[in-house]
Protein backbone atom coordinates (compact mmCIF):
# COMPACT_ATOMS: atom_id res chain seq x y z
CA UNK A 1 0.00 0.00 0.00
CA UNK A 2 1.13 3.04 -0.29
CA UNK A 3 0.01 6.93 0.81
CA UNK A 4 1.41 10.21 1.55
CA UNK A 5 1.77 9.62 6.01
CA UNK A 6 1.75 6.31 7.70
CA UNK A 7 -1.58 7.09 9.04
CA UNK A 8 -3.36 7.07 5.59
CA UNK A 9 -1.56 3.78 4.53
CA UNK A 10 -2.61 2.31 7.76
CA UNK A 11 -6.46 3.08 6.97
CA UNK A 12 -6.42 1.30 3.56
CA UNK A 13 -4.51 -1.29 4.87
CA UNK A 14 -7.13 -1.32 8.07
CA UNK A 15 -9.86 -1.03 5.13
CA UNK A 16 -8.12 -3.80 3.09
CA UNK A 17 -8.67 -6.50 6.49
CA UNK A 18 -12.06 -5.52 6.86
CA UNK A 19 -13.05 -6.11 2.86
CA UNK A 20 -10.47 -9.57 3.16
CA UNK A 21 -12.15 -10.42 6.54
CA UNK A 22 -16.36 -10.24 4.83
CA UNK A 23 -15.00 -12.45 1.97
CA UNK A 24 -14.85 -9.21 -0.36
CA UNK A 25 -12.93 -9.39 -3.46
CA UNK A 26 -9.62 -7.12 -3.15
CA UNK A 27 -8.12 -6.23 -7.20
CA UNK A 28 -4.83 -7.02 -7.57
CA UNK A 29 -2.87 -3.28 -7.45
CA UNK A 30 -1.05 -3.67 -10.38
CA UNK A 31 -3.33 -4.79 -12.74
CA UNK A 32 -4.56 -1.97 -14.99
CA UNK A 33 -8.29 -1.77 -17.03
CA UNK A 34 -6.05 -2.06 -20.04
CA UNK A 35 -4.09 -5.07 -19.19
CA UNK A 36 -7.06 -6.55 -18.03
CA UNK A 37 -9.59 -6.19 -20.89
CA UNK A 38 -6.62 -7.62 -23.33
CA UNK A 39 -6.21 -10.74 -21.13
CA UNK A 40 -10.05 -10.70 -21.09
CA UNK A 41 -10.86 -10.52 -24.57
CA UNK A 42 -7.86 -13.43 -25.74
CA UNK A 43 -8.67 -15.67 -22.62
CA UNK A 44 -12.51 -15.28 -21.76
CA UNK A 45 -14.54 -13.72 -24.15
CA UNK A 46 -12.70 -15.96 -26.98
CA UNK A 47 -14.10 -19.24 -26.00
CA UNK A 48 -17.96 -18.28 -25.82
CA UNK A 49 -18.60 -15.63 -28.30
CA UNK A 50 -19.10 -15.34 -32.53
CA UNK A 51 -16.58 -14.26 -34.16
CA UNK A 52 -18.22 -11.31 -35.22
CA UNK A 53 -19.00 -10.68 -31.43
CA UNK A 54 -15.70 -11.06 -30.44
CA UNK A 55 -14.31 -8.39 -33.44
CA UNK A 56 -16.66 -6.40 -32.32
CA UNK A 57 -15.06 -6.54 -28.73
CA UNK A 58 -11.54 -5.82 -30.00
CA UNK A 59 -12.51 -3.09 -31.60
CA UNK A 60 -14.32 -1.39 -28.40
CA UNK A 61 -11.01 -2.21 -26.25
CA UNK A 62 -8.68 -1.01 -28.90
CA UNK A 63 -10.26 2.28 -30.28
CA UNK A 64 -12.16 3.78 -27.01
CA UNK A 65 -11.48 1.97 -23.87
CA UNK A 66 -8.04 1.30 -23.84
CA UNK A 67 -6.99 4.77 -25.00
CA UNK A 68 -9.70 6.45 -22.36
CA UNK A 69 -9.53 4.24 -19.30
CA UNK A 70 -6.61 1.66 -20.10
CA UNK A 71 -4.06 3.01 -17.37
CA UNK A 72 -6.60 3.45 -14.63
CA UNK A 73 -6.33 0.46 -12.18
CA UNK A 74 -9.07 -1.94 -11.82
CA UNK A 75 -9.53 -2.24 -8.78
CA UNK A 76 -10.09 1.85 -8.44
CA UNK A 77 -12.18 2.10 -11.67
CA UNK A 78 -15.24 3.91 -10.36
CA UNK A 79 -18.97 4.39 -11.86
CA UNK A 80 -18.23 8.00 -12.34
CA UNK A 81 -15.49 7.76 -14.02
CA UNK A 82 -17.36 5.18 -16.56
CA UNK A 83 -20.11 7.92 -16.83
CA UNK A 84 -17.75 10.42 -17.70
CA UNK A 85 -16.05 8.25 -20.24
CA UNK A 86 -18.95 7.54 -22.41
CA UNK A 87 -20.84 11.15 -21.65
CA UNK A 88 -16.89 11.94 -23.15
CA UNK A 89 -17.54 9.55 -26.36
CA UNK A 90 -20.77 11.21 -27.26
CA UNK A 91 -19.60 14.90 -26.64
CA UNK A 92 -16.80 14.15 -29.72
CA UNK A 93 -19.43 12.53 -31.84
CA UNK A 94 -19.96 9.27 -31.24
CA UNK A 95 -22.94 7.60 -32.65
CA UNK A 96 -25.37 6.45 -30.05
CA UNK A 97 -25.05 2.81 -30.81
CA UNK A 98 -21.44 2.78 -30.44
CA UNK A 99 -21.52 4.28 -27.13
CA UNK A 100 -23.92 1.78 -26.34
CA UNK A 101 -21.75 -0.42 -27.83
CA UNK A 102 -18.68 0.44 -25.86
CA UNK A 103 -20.71 0.04 -22.66
CA UNK A 104 -21.97 -3.34 -23.65
CA UNK A 105 -18.29 -4.59 -23.89
CA UNK A 106 -16.81 -2.60 -20.70
CA UNK A 107 -19.96 -4.33 -18.49
CA UNK A 108 -19.56 -7.88 -20.09
CA UNK A 109 -15.71 -7.73 -19.13
CA UNK A 110 -16.40 -6.50 -15.63
CA UNK A 111 -18.99 -8.90 -15.36
CA UNK A 112 -16.88 -12.01 -15.54
CA UNK A 113 -14.08 -9.99 -13.07
CA UNK A 114 -16.56 -9.92 -10.84
CA UNK A 115 -17.38 -13.63 -11.13
CA UNK A 116 -14.03 -14.64 -10.77
CA UNK A 117 -13.52 -12.32 -7.79
CA UNK A 118 -11.02 -9.99 -9.19
CA UNK A 119 -13.05 -6.79 -8.15
CA UNK A 120 -15.98 -6.61 -6.02
CA UNK A 121 -18.55 -5.33 -8.02
CA UNK A 122 -19.34 -4.60 -11.68
CA UNK A 123 -19.21 -0.57 -11.89
CA UNK A 124 -20.26 -0.75 -15.00
CA UNK A 125 -23.63 -2.02 -14.53
CA UNK A 126 -24.06 1.12 -12.04
CA UNK A 127 -24.22 3.10 -15.19
CA UNK A 128 -27.02 4.33 -17.48
CA UNK A 129 -26.67 4.75 -21.11
CA UNK A 130 -29.95 6.44 -23.07
CA UNK A 131 -31.22 3.94 -25.19
CA UNK A 132 -30.66 4.93 -28.86
CA UNK A 133 -33.36 6.36 -31.02
CA UNK A 134 -35.15 3.13 -32.67
CA UNK A 135 -35.40 3.08 -36.61
CA UNK A 136 -38.89 1.47 -37.68
CA UNK A 137 -37.88 -1.30 -39.95
CA UNK A 138 -39.65 -0.98 -43.11
CA UNK A 139 -40.42 -3.78 -44.69
CA UNK A 140 -41.52 -4.31 -48.50
CA UNK A 141 -45.25 -4.86 -48.66
CA UNK A 142 -46.60 -8.07 -50.06
CA UNK A 143 -46.79 -6.53 -53.35
CA UNK A 144 -43.38 -4.90 -53.76
CA UNK A 145 -41.97 -8.36 -52.78
CA UNK A 146 -43.99 -9.81 -55.58
CA UNK A 147 -42.22 -7.03 -57.82
CA UNK A 148 -38.84 -8.12 -56.74
CA UNK A 149 -39.20 -12.00 -57.37
CA UNK A 150 -40.45 -10.87 -60.60
CA UNK A 151 -37.67 -8.67 -61.51
CA UNK A 152 -35.37 -11.46 -60.43
CA UNK A 153 -36.92 -13.86 -62.52
CA UNK A 154 -34.38 -15.17 -64.87
CA UNK A 155 -31.13 -14.07 -62.15
CA UNK A 156 -29.14 -16.78 -61.16
CA UNK A 157 -29.94 -16.51 -57.82
CA UNK A 158 -33.73 -16.01 -57.95
CA UNK A 159 -34.34 -19.08 -55.89
CA UNK A 160 -31.68 -17.17 -52.97
CA UNK A 161 -34.56 -13.79 -52.82
CA UNK A 162 -37.63 -16.36 -52.99
CA UNK A 163 -35.78 -18.50 -49.81
CA UNK A 164 -34.96 -15.47 -47.80
CA UNK A 165 -38.84 -14.21 -48.97
CA UNK A 166 -41.29 -16.70 -48.31
CA UNK A 167 -38.78 -18.91 -45.22
CA UNK A 168 -37.55 -15.41 -43.39
CA UNK A 169 -34.04 -16.97 -42.91
CA UNK A 170 -31.14 -14.85 -42.15
CA UNK A 171 -28.99 -13.82 -44.57
CA UNK A 172 -25.99 -16.17 -42.59
CA UNK A 173 -28.43 -19.25 -42.72
CA UNK A 174 -29.25 -19.40 -46.59
CA UNK A 175 -26.04 -18.51 -47.49
CA UNK A 176 -24.64 -21.69 -45.33
CA UNK A 177 -27.07 -24.36 -46.89
CA UNK A 178 -25.85 -27.38 -48.82
CA UNK A 179 -27.38 -29.25 -50.86
CA UNK A 180 -27.11 -32.05 -47.96
CA UNK A 181 -29.76 -30.02 -45.65
CA UNK A 182 -32.90 -29.94 -48.55
CA UNK A 183 -35.08 -32.78 -49.46
CA UNK A 184 -36.49 -31.86 -52.35
CA UNK A 185 -38.35 -34.78 -52.64
CA UNK A 186 -40.08 -34.35 -49.46
CA UNK A 187 -39.99 -30.67 -49.86
CA UNK A 188 -38.27 -29.76 -46.20
CA UNK A 189 -35.06 -27.53 -45.83
CA UNK A 190 -32.62 -28.12 -42.03
CA UNK A 191 -30.99 -24.72 -41.12
CA UNK A 192 -28.08 -26.37 -39.25
CA UNK A 193 -25.57 -23.76 -39.95
CA UNK A 194 -24.28 -19.73 -40.15
CA UNK A 195 -21.27 -18.66 -43.08
CA UNK A 196 -19.87 -15.62 -41.27
CA UNK A 197 -16.93 -13.53 -42.46
CA UNK A 198 -14.20 -14.29 -40.12
CA UNK A 199 -10.65 -12.90 -39.16
CA UNK A 200 -10.19 -16.36 -41.19
CA UNK A 201 -11.88 -15.64 -44.16
CA UNK A 202 -15.47 -17.10 -44.98
CA UNK A 203 -16.36 -19.67 -42.10
CA UNK A 204 -19.25 -22.37 -42.06
CA UNK A 205 -20.23 -21.55 -38.03
CA UNK A 206 -23.16 -22.84 -35.79
CA UNK A 207 -26.75 -20.84 -35.72
CA UNK A 208 -27.12 -17.72 -33.83
CA UNK A 209 -28.93 -20.04 -31.01
CA UNK A 210 -29.98 -23.19 -30.26
CA UNK A 211 -33.33 -22.87 -31.18
CA UNK A 212 -31.79 -21.72 -34.72
CA UNK A 213 -31.73 -24.88 -35.75
CA UNK A 214 -35.02 -26.18 -37.43
CA UNK A 215 -36.65 -27.89 -40.49
CA UNK A 216 -38.77 -25.85 -42.18
CA UNK A 217 -41.43 -27.11 -44.46
CA UNK A 218 -41.12 -25.82 -48.28
CA UNK A 219 -44.15 -24.31 -50.21
CA UNK A 220 -44.62 -25.19 -53.78
CA UNK A 221 -43.37 -21.21 -54.48
CA UNK A 222 -40.02 -22.20 -52.66
CA UNK A 223 -39.30 -25.84 -54.22
CA UNK A 224 -40.26 -25.04 -57.26
CA UNK A 225 -37.20 -22.32 -57.27
CA UNK A 226 -34.84 -24.68 -55.54
CA UNK A 227 -35.80 -27.96 -58.01
CA UNK A 228 -34.70 -24.90 -61.14
CA UNK A 229 -31.61 -23.71 -59.16
CA UNK A 230 -30.92 -27.36 -58.82
CA UNK A 231 -30.83 -28.19 -62.50
CA UNK A 232 -29.51 -24.66 -63.38
CA UNK A 233 -26.23 -25.28 -60.99
CA UNK A 234 -25.47 -28.66 -62.56
CA UNK A 235 -25.41 -27.25 -65.88
CA UNK A 236 -23.61 -24.14 -64.50
CA UNK A 237 -20.78 -26.65 -63.00
CA UNK A 238 -20.92 -29.18 -66.48
CA UNK A 239 -20.27 -26.03 -68.79
CA UNK A 240 -17.23 -25.02 -66.50
CA UNK A 241 -15.48 -28.36 -67.14
CA UNK A 242 -13.81 -29.20 -63.83
CA UNK A 243 -13.39 -25.48 -63.16
CA UNK A 244 -16.18 -25.39 -60.71
CA UNK A 245 -15.54 -25.26 -57.17
CA UNK A 246 -17.82 -28.22 -55.77
CA UNK A 247 -18.48 -26.45 -51.54
CA UNK A 248 -21.64 -28.09 -51.82
CA UNK A 249 -22.97 -25.12 -51.18
CA UNK A 250 -26.84 -24.21 -52.51
CA UNK A 251 -26.34 -20.78 -53.49
CA UNK A 252 -22.57 -19.80 -54.69
CA UNK A 253 -20.43 -17.73 -56.98
CA UNK A 254 -20.28 -18.59 -61.17
CA UNK A 255 -17.57 -20.61 -60.10
CA UNK A 256 -18.95 -22.89 -57.41
CA UNK A 257 -17.44 -21.09 -54.54
CA UNK A 258 -19.74 -19.76 -51.02
CA UNK A 259 -21.14 -16.15 -51.36
CA UNK A 260 -19.59 -13.28 -49.09
CA UNK A 261 -22.45 -12.08 -46.86
CA UNK A 262 -21.72 -8.53 -47.80
CA UNK A 263 -21.65 -9.50 -51.44
CA UNK A 264 -25.43 -10.63 -50.92
CA UNK A 265 -26.39 -7.89 -49.58
CA UNK A 266 -25.08 -6.05 -52.44
CA UNK A 267 -26.67 -8.27 -54.84
CA UNK A 268 -30.02 -7.64 -53.12
CA UNK A 269 -29.47 -3.88 -53.33
CA UNK A 270 -28.61 -3.97 -57.09
CA UNK A 271 -32.14 -6.37 -57.78
CA UNK A 272 -34.52 -3.38 -55.67
CA UNK A 273 -32.81 -0.61 -57.61
CA UNK A 274 -33.71 -2.43 -61.22
CA UNK A 275 -37.05 -3.64 -59.75
CA UNK A 276 -37.24 0.44 -59.06
CA UNK A 277 -38.14 -0.48 -55.28
CA UNK A 278 -37.14 1.58 -52.06
CA UNK A 279 -33.94 0.99 -50.58
CA UNK A 280 -34.95 -1.00 -48.03
CA UNK A 281 -32.11 -3.68 -45.87
CA UNK A 282 -31.45 -7.33 -46.56
CA UNK A 283 -32.66 -8.23 -42.84
CA UNK A 284 -36.13 -6.53 -43.54
CA UNK A 285 -37.17 -9.46 -45.84
CA UNK A 286 -37.30 -11.46 -42.43
CA UNK A 287 -38.96 -9.33 -40.91
CA UNK A 288 -41.48 -8.69 -43.78
CA UNK A 289 -42.36 -12.57 -43.17
CA UNK A 290 -43.26 -12.35 -39.86
CA UNK A 291 -45.33 -9.52 -40.66
CA UNK A 292 -47.29 -11.43 -42.89
CA UNK A 293 -47.54 -14.86 -41.41
CA UNK A 294 -48.75 -12.84 -38.14
CA UNK A 295 -51.61 -10.98 -40.18
CA UNK A 296 -52.43 -13.99 -41.77
CA UNK A 297 -53.12 -15.22 -38.00
CA UNK A 298 -50.39 -17.93 -38.12
CA UNK A 299 -50.30 -18.61 -34.41
CA UNK A 300 -47.38 -16.57 -32.62
CA UNK A 301 -45.57 -20.09 -31.82
CA UNK A 302 -45.65 -21.35 -35.09
CA UNK A 303 -43.89 -18.46 -36.59
CA UNK A 304 -41.57 -18.19 -33.88
CA UNK A 305 -40.40 -21.82 -35.00
CA UNK A 306 -40.46 -21.14 -38.38
CA UNK A 307 -38.05 -17.88 -37.94
CA UNK A 308 -36.03 -19.76 -35.44
CA UNK A 309 -36.35 -17.24 -32.59
CA UNK A 310 -35.25 -18.04 -29.04
CA UNK A 311 -38.56 -16.48 -27.45
CA UNK A 312 -42.08 -15.44 -28.41
CA UNK A 313 -41.18 -12.12 -27.24
CA UNK A 314 -38.38 -11.65 -29.99
CA UNK A 315 -41.22 -12.62 -32.35
CA UNK A 316 -44.00 -10.26 -31.29
CA UNK A 317 -41.83 -7.20 -30.24
CA UNK A 318 -39.17 -7.25 -32.86
CA UNK A 319 -40.65 -8.54 -35.49
CA UNK A 320 -44.38 -7.95 -35.81
CA UNK A 321 -44.72 -4.96 -37.29
CA UNK A 322 -48.33 -3.13 -37.93
CA UNK A 323 -48.98 -1.43 -41.38
CA UNK A 324 -51.10 1.32 -41.62
CA UNK A 325 -53.32 -1.03 -43.71
CA UNK A 326 -53.33 -3.20 -41.08
CA UNK A 327 -54.60 -0.42 -39.17
CA UNK A 328 -57.39 0.62 -40.97
CA UNK A 329 -58.88 -2.82 -41.16
CA UNK A 330 -59.00 -3.11 -37.24
CA UNK A 331 -60.55 0.44 -37.08
CA UNK A 332 -62.52 -0.20 -40.14
CA UNK A 333 -64.23 -3.10 -38.01
CA UNK A 334 -65.09 -1.10 -34.86
CA UNK A 335 -66.65 1.33 -37.70
CA UNK A 336 -68.58 -1.58 -39.06
CA UNK A 337 -69.92 -2.83 -35.58
CA UNK A 338 -71.20 0.84 -34.57
CA UNK A 339 -72.60 1.98 -37.75
CA UNK A 340 -74.69 -1.38 -37.09
CA UNK A 341 -75.42 -0.44 -33.73
CA UNK A 342 -77.04 3.04 -34.74
CA UNK A 343 -78.79 1.30 -37.48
Amino acid sequence: MYGRSRTEVEGKLAKLRDQAEQGIPIAPGTLSVGQYLMEWVDQVAVKRVRPNTLRSYRLNIERYLVPSLGKKKLGKLSAREVRLFLDGLAKHGTGEHTVRYVHATLRAALEDATREEIIPRNVAKLVRVAAPSKREPTPLTVEQVKILLRSARDYRLYALFVVLAVLGLRRSEALALKWDDIDLTSGVLRVRGSLQRTSAGLELLPTKTRRSKRTVPLPALVLRALRDHWYASRMERADLDGRHADSGHVFTTSIGTPIDPRNCTRLFHEQCEEAELPPVRLHDLRHGCATVLLSLAVPPRIVMEILGHSTLEMTMNTYAHVSLDNMRDALGKINDLLTDEEG
